[in-house]
């Protein structure tokens, strides 16, 4: 008997061990490179975050320097190695300060916004606006018709105090009306406004509300204030240069040294809106600052926002 011949069954068995173990190795580089590959594109993801981001703060940088005026060049590059700088600085006076109007008590501008919006029932809209006096103010004494702890049935409400948001102002009592009226209210408003109308910077329909201006004349007011090309900050623009002869563009009857509290032709805040891109990475830094643009100093941050 031949004893150094090979069993199969062994041979099969011995081999079928060998493809397991190359493929068992097969299986590990492969996780190994993935692995690898993943730790690479990862550190060059962060690195184009970390690029985006310092890209995105050094834009708004600049929109804060006192020489630099909304329309300047260096708020809008090309740079090399596929990056783009986008920053847009606005009059933030171009929106209604809600807690403002309120402290005023100014109702007659309430309802005038109101009816804009579809609220066309006196009553229904004094309603909402004494529940809104009834949210910022510091007693639980309820205005008639207005809304205080009762009328919620919910700890905590109202809240008694100034709105920190504009989304606050949609837990006030009767707003879901407003909300089914005209959606798009929350775009009037800033809590960061100064509460003195820029009429330069805001838009037709809120300076026909607030004033009683005829739209239409509020309409070509922002025509002319956008020049030719109709967009914002550029060098055509024709901004109304005081307040006397914004007033004659609108058709604004009054005298404009009285008109001064609640309308002007500057800000006294702005917005900067400052976005980068880094390859396909975006990121965007938005901040509200004290002083106008184009004004001497660095003020006070109101807001800041990344993403």
């Amino acid at each position: 008997m031949n004893h150094n011949r090979r069993n199969p069954r062994n041979q099969g068995a011995a081999l079928m061990a060998v493809l397991w173990i190359v493929a068992l190795l097969l299986m590990l580089v492969t996780s190994t490179a993935m692995l690898v590959m993943q730790d690479v594109e990862f550190d060059a993801t962060r690195s184009q975050i970390f690029r985006a981001r310092l890209l995105a703060e050094t834009g708004a940088s600049l929109a804060m320097h006192p020489d630099i005026q909304p329309d300047d060049p260096l708020l809008h590059q090309l740079l090399e190695g596929d990056e783009e700088l986008h920053v847009e600085v606005t009059g933030e006076d171009g929106l209604l300060n809600p807690n403002v109007l309120l402290l005023r008590e100014d109702r007659d501008s309430w309802r005038r916004i109101l009816r804009f919006w579809g609220i066309q029932d006196l009553q229904t809209a004094d309603a909402i606006i004494n529940a809104l006096l009834d949210w910022v103010d510091a007693d639980v004494f309820e205005r008639s018709p207005g809304a205080e702890a009762r009328a919620y049935g919910r700890p905590g409400f109202p809240f008694n105090r100034p709105f920190r948001s504009v989304e606050e102002m949609a837990l006030v009592k009767g707003m879901h009306l407003v909300e089914q009226a005209y959606p798009s209210w929350r775009t009037w408003f800033s809590v960061h406004s100064s509460g003195v109308l820029d009429v330069n910077e805001a838009q037709p329909e809120i300076i026909s509300a607030l004033t009683g201006a005829d739209i239409s004349l509020a309409r070509q007011f922002r025509a002319r204030r956008l020049g030719p090309d109709g967009i914002p900050n550029t060098r055509d623009d024709l901004r109304a240069p005081d307040l006397s002869i914004a007033m004659s563009r609108l058709g604004i009857a009054g005298n404009p040294d009285y008109l001064a509290a609640i309308l002007s032709v500057n800000s006294a805040t702005r917005r900067i809106i400052s976005s980068a891109r880094v390859g396909t990475l975006q990121r965007q830094l938005g901040i509200v600052i004290q002083g106008a643009p184009g004004t001497s100093g660095i003020g006070a941050i109101l807001w800041m926002a990344e993403r």
